[in-house]
């Protein structure tokens, strides 16, 4: 029998996953010197904080505790925040080695959300909303990975 816990998990697993993206977007702005992609970064900060607290509101529904702390992250994504860091330090903060580092991350975040969606367990209502923020999760990646080939 599925509890309403295992439906919790799997809402903070994604919400670890946008206060990830949040902080690894903050580091690409801190290591990048390109105001277009800078701009861009910011929207996708943006993008993640609506994107965790409409998850945060599902939490509450369910079973009103368990919202994964707003700083809470993924080790596998904490990880991918040092990798942002080390390649920008090694390439001198080279617009190509961003965008590598940040369609890395983007690519994860995609995953996570189409492993969730895919969970039988996860209410209708609920993979609705989660279809919508994938959907523009994958609006962001492409994105990423236009400027990433034209760079």
């Amino acid at each position: 029998m599925i509890t309403n816990q295992e439906i919790v998990d799997d809402l903070n697993d994604l919400v670890k996953i946008n206060n990830d993206r949040i902080h690894g977007y903050e580091d690409a702005i801190k290591d990048s010197e390109d105001a277009q992609l800078n701009e861009l970064f910011r929207h996708m900060v943006i993008q993640s904080e609506q994107f965790r607290s409409q998850l945060a509101d599902h939490i509450v529904r369910i079973d009103g505790t368990g919202v994964a702390d707003i700083d809470s992250t993924d080790l596998s994504s904490k990880l991918h925040r040092a990798w942002i860091d080390i390649k920008s330090a090694i390439t001198g903060k080279d617009r190509a080695a961003i965008l590598s580092s940040v369609e890395f991350g983007e690519n994860a975040a995609v995953e996570a959300y189409e492993d969730a969606i895919a969970k039988d367990h996860i209410p209708a209502y609920i993979k609705e909303d989660l279809q919508k923020q994938l959907s523009e999760l994958k609006g962001a990646h492409d994105k990423i990975k236009g400027l990433h080939q034209a760079a």
